[in-house]
C-alpha cells in the first residue's frame, strides 16, 4: 500500500524543484563581459545596434552616452490549494505563493573619445533587464 502522505509530499517537491529551477539569471560577470566586449567600437555602430540614447554628457575630453530601459515584470508564482469532496458538497481553499510585479531597469553609460571610439562601459540595474537591454557584438 503507497502512503498517500509519501506521494504528496513527492508532488509538493517536484513543483518546487522545477519552479526554483526557473529563477535562473543572468549573472553580473556575463554583464560585464557582454558590455567590455563593445569597447574599441566606434559610436556610430553602438548606436545603429542600440538605437540611439537616452542621454549624452560631455565630461573633460570623453562624451558618455546613456541607454535607460525600464520595465515591468511577473515574479514567478506557484497557486497551492487544499479541496474536499464529500456527498453533494465539494470545497477548497487556495492562496498563491510569491509572485506579483516588480519594476525592473538597467542604466548602461559607454564613453568615447574623440575619434568616436568606445573606451570606458558602466552599468548598473538588474542584472536580467542588463541581459536582455545589451546586445552581443558581431564580430
Amino acid at each position: 500500500m503507497i502512503n498517500k502522505s509519501f506521494i504528496r509530499l513527492s508532488l509538493i517537491s517536484v513543483v518546487m524543484g522545477t519552479f526554483l529551477s526557473g529563477c535562473s539569471t543572468a549573472q553580473p560577470a556575463e554583464i560585464d563581459s557582454k558590455l567590455s566586449a563593445w569597447q574599441g567600437a566606434e559610436i556610430e555602430t553602438l548606436i545603429q545596434t542600440w538605437g540611439l540614447p537616452t542621454g549624452e554628457q560631455q565630461v573633460n575630453d570623453l562624451t558618455y552616452a546613456e541607454w535607460n530601459t525600464r520595465d515591468i515584470k511577473n515574479k514567478p508564482s506557484m497557486s497551492v490549494g487544499v479541496g474536499g469532496f464529500g456527498g453533494n458538497f465539494f470545497g477548497s481553499i487556495g492562496t498563491t505563493l510569491f509572485g506579483g510585479r516588480e519594476e525592473v531597469h538597467c542604466r548602461v553609460q559607454v564613453g568615447y573619445n574623440q575619434q568616436g571610439r568606445v573606451v570606458t562601459t558602466n552599468w548598473t540595474g538588474d542584472p536580467e533587464a542588463c541581459d536582455v537591454a545589451i546586445p552581443e557584438r558581431q564580430p
